[in-house]
């Protein structure tokens, strides 16, 4: 079995995880099915309230 890349999450972010996401060139929704993959790890900045 293939070892997978693992994604560094820096400070102040934290890593979700998306079934879709729209491509920046084309604004096109990209699936994560269609690309092999169940869903897009996304990085977003934490909330402090």
């Amino acid at each position: 079995m293939a070892s997978k890349n693992k994604v560094k999450i820096p400070k102040g972010m934290k890593l979700i995880f998306r079934p879709y996401r729209k491509d920046p060139k084309s604004g096109q929704m990209l699936f994560a099915r269609n690309h092999g993959l169940k869903a897009w790890p996304i990085l977003v900045p934490i909330e402090t309230v």
